[in-house]
C-alpha cells in the first residue's frame, strides 16, 4: 500500500497520465501564429477527429503504466484517469473498491488513501508545492497549451521546419507562453498525427519529451494507446492505453473529496 501511495504522490507519474488525456483543442483566434502554422494546426486537427475532436469537454481513460530506473522498470500499476475542463483531474490506482487516488481541481487538491478500518477513505489536503507542481505540469501540457494557450496576445506559433522521428518526416510547431515556456510539437507528415512532444520550461534546464503512438478512434476522436516520457532522452515512464472514452458527463462531485458516511 505504501508503494501504491508513493506512486500517486509522484509528480512524474501525474504529469506523464495527464498527457495521456491530451486530445482537446480549440482552434479560434490564434495570435503571432504564422500562416504556415495555422495550416499545420488545422491539419493535424482534422486528422484527430475534426469537429468531434474540438468538442471534447471531458477524458476517461483506462490501463496500465510502468515507471522505469536505469532502464529497468522499477514500479507499475493500473489506473483510472479521469479529466475535465478547465483544471479537474482524478486519478486511481489498483483494482480495489476504494482505491487509492489523488484529485485535483484549480488551486485546490486532495490524496485519498483506502482506510484501515472503517468504510471512509482518509483525506488529506496536497499541500502548496504538490498543488504548484500540478498546476505548472497541467498548465505546460499540450491539451492545456493548445487550448488556452495558442489563443494568447501574447503567445507565438511557428513552423519551425522539419525532423525525422524514428523513420517518418515530421514537420515542428514551435509555441511559446507569456512566461517564454517552449513547446515543440511533431507533427507526422503522412498522418497528421502528433509523433512526439517537448516541452523547456524558462526555469528549468531539462527538457520533457512524450512520444505518442498506436492511434486508435474512440467515440470520433484518434487516441495514442501507447505513450512514453523521456526526460533529457532518458526514459523515465510508458503509459498503455487501454480504453478511452469522450464527453461521458463526469459529475463534478468526483473532483472533490467524498462526504463522510453517517
Amino acid at each position: 500500500m505504501k508503494r501504491i501511495l508513493a506512486m500517486s504522490r509522484s509528480p512524474l507519474i501525474r504529469q506523464a497520465l495527464i498527457v495521456v488525456v491530451f486530445l482537446i483543442l480549440s482552434t479560434n483566434g490564434y495570435a503571432q501564429t504564422t500562416p504556415a502554422a495555422r495550416q499545420l494546426l488545422d491539419a493535424m486537427i482534422k486528422a484527430l477527429g475534426g469537429q468531434q475532436f474540438l468538442d471534447v469537454k471531458e477524458i476517461q481513460t483506462s490501463g496500465r503504466f510502468f515507471v522505469f530506473n536505469r532502464g529497468e522498470i522499477s514500479q507499475s500499476d493500473v489506473y483510472t484517469n479521469y479529466w475535465k475542463i478547465p483544471e479537474m483531474d482524478r486519478i486511481e490506482f489498483g483494482k480495489d473498491k476504494i482505491k487509492p487516488a489523488r484529485i485535483n481541481n484549480g488551486d485546490e487538491g486532495w490524496t485519498l488513501t483506502p482506510p484501515a478500518k472503517g468504510k471512509d477513505p482518509e483525506v488529506e489536503k496536497q499541500s502548496g508545492a504538490d498543488i504548484d507542481e500540478f498546476l505548472k505540469g497541467f498548465r505546460t501540457s499540450f491539451n492545456y497549451v493548445m487550448r488556452f494557450v495558442v489563443n494568447s496576445p501574447k503567445a507565438s506559433v511557428i513552423h519551425a521546419g522539419s525532423e525525422t522521428v524514428d523513420t517518418k518526416r515530421a514537420d515542428i510547431l514551435e509555441i511559446r507562453d507569456a512566461q517564454k515556456n517552449l513547446m515543440r510539437v511533431y507533427v507526422d507528415r503522412e498522418t497528421r498525427y502528433p509523433l512526439k512532444v517537448q516541452t523547456r520550461l524558462t526555469n528549468e534546464s531539462f527538457t520533457d519529451e512524450w512520444s505518442y503512438a498506436n492511434w486508435h478512434k474512440f467515440d470520433g476522436v484518434m487516441t495514442p494507446l501507447m505513450v512514453v516520457r523521456y526526460r533529457d532522452g532518458v526514459k523515465l515512464q510508458e503509459t498503455r492505453v487501454e480504453t478511452a472514452a469522450y464527453n461521458t458527463g463526469l459529475p463534478d462531485s468526483l473532483f472533490a473529496p467524498p462526504a463522510k458516511s453517517k
